[in-house]
């Protein structure tokens, strides 16, 4: 009985060494075969703001500034410690929102409901990487701010659910 023990102790131990591990939050590094060493990094995507901004504008938003930045990796060359390429993972929407009051929930939601359906003109495919990004929303009255972070996913499924006003922004920013 001893030994049975000490076995599945054995075999216990060795799994626990193998469990894969989660993706920290800070940027990782590995090394392939090309002499590639792989960074986590952003890079901002211009064009892709203009085109952002001026759909916000064209929706008759005022007071909504955004920008877009990508997610990925860079490709840093191991003998020069430069960066040869960068792989984008995601494209990530950052919406800041002018409003009166830091209170006003559906009103918050009101401008949430607002940009998602602007945003929705960029899907997926159609804008840098292949998979859905996040949208960062800080609205501000002065010096105060609220901030919401949420994926593309997110807002899109809350807003199938028929979520709108207070609704929508509470579940936003639960999410």
């Amino acid at each position: 009985m001893r030994q049975f023990f000490a076995i599945l102790l054995s075999v216990l131990i060795l799994a626990a060494c193998t469990v894969p591990q989660s993706i920290p939050d800070t940027p990782t590094v590995s090394a392939n075969s090309q002499n590639c060493i792989y960074a986590w990094a952003t890079q901002p995507l211009p064009e892709l703001s203009e085109k952002v901004q001026a759909a916000i504008s064209a929706a008759g938003l005022t007071g909504v500034n955004a920008h877009v930045e990508a997610y990925g990796e860079n490709c840093i060359d191991s003998q020069t410690n430069r960066s040869v390429r960068f792989s984008t993972l995601e494209t990530d929407f950052y919406v800041i929102v002018k409003v009166a009051n830091l209170t006003d929930e559906a009103n918050m939601g009101n401008f949430l409901e607002k940009i998602l359906v602007v945003l929705d003109t960029f899907p997926a495919g159609k804008i840098p990487g292949p998979q859905p990004g996040n949208i960062a929303v800080s609205f501000r009255t002065g010096s105060d701010e609220l901030n919401l972070l949420f994926t593309v996913s997110t807002g899109k499924s809350a807003r199938l659910q028929g979520l709108d006003g207070a609704k929508l922004f509470e579940k936003l920013q639960k999410k």
